[in-house]
Formats: structure tokens, C-alpha cells, sequence
């Protein structure tokens, strides 16, 4: 990618900052759609209804990672379904799990298989899958008028909107069980010291994994330390805009030294129990429903999926407070997560955005959101009401440094599964923090070269 489009990206970020102080907080806006139709458009009526012509000899391919479709519901599949029944176009959804996702992609654009439809993380993290080359122009459909600041801003890519986002802008913190916290007298932790003193109270009474890590998934690590952006950026003005224009390398920042030095003693002392790097997603729910744990990193909407397979966990009480690392005391939140996208080659380009028309439709929204409780809190749709979790009410209040982007979302050629295998690695003794930001500069300067060719 050239640097002109990293400025403009750099740009989009802070403007996507600043629209995000009272969307962050959970709330919600009552404005109503703008009037529906477009008259480029032949799959929309004057109403916004999806015109019922009958395509059965139409097929399109849909490819989206695992963990962003039909999550704890059939809501993606059963839309698909309604779609096909009226409209007759038929759209195969093909599901890649989430380790293989990025690759499995890839190789479908560079053999020449690229899917009708495929979802992207958002924001910066669009950049590695060339947009220039395979999104679609999106700015003229309808829905766009609909569109919350910030998906449209996380959506904009190169100055156009480049995908059809239904997700909700959201951010990690270390969400804590008020109970157990109130049970063991300990408060919430602001610093380093802080967060060992409260792990130490709590191995000491009987919890022996105070702080539960999803250990098994590299990307979990990298997700740790991604949040760590804002603050450093604080520390070091225009660090992403210089880190996106090559200005900057990772092993230039002592903050992102300390961060990693501190995550790596929360390990060698245990607050993460036995075996922590073995510890899978699925057995968090646990840990956290039954009280083994007190406190793990997650977002804002994960309370309500404990609390609706533990009923008696009482976790839709649960707060939350940013990674007390380094002097953290920042919320970082994402830019809107991630977004489908139409093939700008497709030959069924015309039945893919009849697609989007059709799952813009304020009744279909509403659908799936119903059916997708953990991207509530903030949809991307003015005309879906919000329904704000306590985790994302509180982490605000516990954050007087303030908000910032994540380094997902906010940096070029960031790699969730990549960056946490280095982590790993730091864990388990064979790198240290200042090689495992060296080898993140490496990996990026790669791509870098490899852009600009």
C-alpha cells in the first residue's frame, strides 16, 4: 500500500476517535431511516423493498470465518434462507475455521477463486486483502444513509465505502466477577502491583487461576496486547500514523518493552493457573460461570453468554476495567469489527447487493441482532436500538486516561495470530519482549515491500 493511502487512513482513524466518545458508552441515537429507494439501484423499490424477481439459475459464494457467522444462533443461515425464498438467488455460505481464515482467502484471491462475498476485519486490518483490487464501490446503495458514524467511517476504505457492516463497535477489558471481588475484599486494580496484589489475595483463598487465559489460541494473546495502542500512542504522539508510514518500528517503544514484561511476569507467577497456554475457548464459560476464576479479558458482551449458560452466575452484574499493564488506564475499542464485502469482479455483483439490500431491511437487522446478543451494544445501524452490557458501561468509568483505537484495528499488516504466536513464544522462554517487537517489525516491513513493489 502507498503511504498516501496510510495518511488517509491515519486521517479515517482519528475521525473514527472522535465519533466514538458517545457510541463507546453504549448509546444509542433515534434517528430514522432516511427515506429508502435508490434509483441506480434494480434491486430496490421506491420503498426500500427488494424487488421478488426470481433468479434460481443465480448461485453466490459466501466465505466467512467461523467465529463471525451464526454464532450461539442459525440468525446468518436463516436470513440466507428467507433471502432465497424470496428472491430465488441462492448463496452458499461457506464457513473457514478461524485459524485458517486468512490464508484460506487469500488463496482463493490469488488462484482466482474469489467468493461473490467475504468478510474483513475493518479499519486497517481491510488493507492486506488489496481493495483496491477486489472490494466493490458500496457508497451509492442506499443503506449507507443508515449507517452509524462509526461503521461508516470502518467501512470507508481509500475514500469509499468498501463493505456492508452489521456488527457493533465494541472493546476488550478484564471482565471481573463483582462477587467474588466483593467476597475476597479486593478492589479494582489500577496498576501492575495492584492486579498481583488482587491475584494473590484470591490463589491465596482458594481460586487458583484468578485471571483465566484462553492460552490454546494465539490470537488471544495478541488481543491482550493490541489494547495496549492508545496508551502508548499517548506516550509517543503519532505512533500510528508513524508506524503506518514506516517512520517508526514496534522495537522503538519502551512502553510496548514494559507491556510485555509485565504480561510475562503475570505468567511466571501463575495468575493464569496451570497450563494456561492448553486452555481453550469453549472452557472459559466455565472457569468464569462457576467462580474458578474471577477475572478474564474479554469483550464487553461476553457477560451475557456466561450469564445465559450459568443462570446462577449473576455475571450480567460483572464490570469491567482496562489491562492495568504499564501504566494502562485507557479503553481501546475496535472500528466496528468486521464487514462483508462484494467481489468488485463478480459477475453476480447485481445479486450481491440485492443481498445487502435485503439484510438492511430495518426488519432483517432487527433479526439478526436478536440473534447475535453479543453485537448489541452498539449497532451499526441508526435504526437498531442498542442494548448496552454493565462491562461496557463501567469500563469507561474505570478508564480516566480515556479511549483510543486498538492496534488491530488501527495498524497496518497487524496479524492477531501471528503477533500472539511471538507472545507465546515470550511465555515459554524463547524470545524476549524486545525480540518478539523485532520480529513483528520484520514480518511488517515484509509486507511493506511487498506492497509497494
Amino acid at each position: 500500500m502507498k503511504k498516501t493511502g496510510s495518511k488517509r487512513w491515519a486521517t479515517s482513524l482519528l475521525m473514527l476517535c472522535s465519533l466514538l466518545v458517545t457510541a463507546a458508552c453504549g448509546s444509542t441515537t433515534d434517528n430514522k431511516p432516511s427515506p429508502s429507494g435508490n434509483a441506480e439501484s434494480p434491486a430496490a423499490t421506491s420503498s426500500g423493498e427488494v424487488k421478488k424477481e426470481e433468479k434460481k439459475d443465480v448461485a453466490l459464494t459466501f466465505v466467512a470465518s467461523q467465529n463471525w457467522v451464526n454464532k450461539g444462533s442459525k440468525v446468518d443461515s436463516d436470513l440466507i434462507e428467507a433471502f432465497t425464498k424470496e428472491t430465488g438467488i441462492k448463496v452458499d455460505l461457506q464457513v473457514v475455521p478461524d485459524d485458517q481464515y486468512a490464508n484460506v482467502l487469500k488463496t482463493k484471491m490469488t488462484s482466482g477463486e474469489v467468493p461473490d462475498i467475504f468478510m474483513v476485519g475493518a479499519g486497517s486490518g481491510a488493507y492486506k486483502y488489496l481493495p483496491e483490487k477486489y472490494f466493490a464501490d458500496l457508497s451509492n446503495e442506499e443503506w449507507v444513509s443508515r449507517y452509524a458514524p462509526y461503521a461508516k467511517t470502518g467501512t470507508t476504505i481509500n475514500d469509499k465505502i468498501s463493505g456492508f457492516m452489521t456488527w457493533n463497535v465494541d472493546g476488550w477489558g478484564i471482565l471481573y466477577n463483582k462477587e467474588l471481588f466483593a467476597q475476597h475484599n479486593v478492589q479494582v486494580p489500577k496498576t501492575m502491583e495492584e492486579l498481583m496484589q488482587v491475584a494473590d489475595t484470591l490463589k491465596t483463598a482458594g481460586i487458583e487461576t484468578p485471571l483465566y487465559m484462553v492460552g490454546k489460541e494465539a490470537w488471544y494473546w495478541a488481543i491482550w496486547f493490541s489494547q495496549f495502542g492508545p496508551k502508548a500512542a499517548q506516550a509517543n504522539p503519532g505512533l500510528y500514523d508513524k508506524l503506518n508510514n514506516q517512520e517508526m518500528k514496534f522495537a522503538d517503544v519502551k512502553e510496548f518493552e514494559t507491556f510485555l514484561a509485565e504480561f510475562k511476569t503475570l505468567y511466571d507467577k501463575g495468575y493464569f493457573g496451570k497450563n494456561s497456554l492448553s486452555n481453550a475457548w469453549d472452557s472459559s464459560y466455565e472457569a468464569m460461570g462457576t467462580g474458578k476464576s474471577a477475572m478474564i479479558l474479554m469483550y464487553q458482551s461476553y457477560q451475557g453468554e456466561v450469564a445465559e449458560k450459568y443462570a446462577d452466575s449473576k455475571a450480567s452484574e460483572w464490570e469491567m476495567f482496562p489491562i492495568p499493564l504499564a501504566g494502562n488506564d485507557m479503553y481501546s475499542h475496535s472500528a466496528g469489527g468486521n464487514m462483508r464485502v462484494a467481489y468488485k469482479d463478480s459477475k453476480n455483483l447485481d445479486s450481491v447487493k440485492q443481498f445487502f439490500d435485503f439484510m438492511a431491511k430495518p426488519e432483517n437487522l432487527n433479526t439478526f441482532y436478536e440473534g447475535r446478543p453479543d453485537l448489541q451494544s452498539n449497532p451499526s445501524f441508526t435504526d437498531v436500538a442498542g442494548k448496552p452490557s454493565q462491562a461496557g458501561k463501567t469500563i469507561l468509568e474505570n478508564a480516566p486516561g480515556g479511549q483510543g483505537l486498538d492496534m488491530e484495528y488501527g495498524l497496518l499488516y497487524w496479524d492477531n495470530t501471528i503477533v500472539g504466536k511471538y507472545i507465546q513464544e515470550l511465555m515459554l522462554g524463547s524470545k524476549t519482549p524486545i525480540q518478539v517487537l523485532e520480529a513483528i517489525d520484520k514480518d511488517r516491513e515484509k509486507l511493506f515491500a511487498a506492497q509497494n513493489q
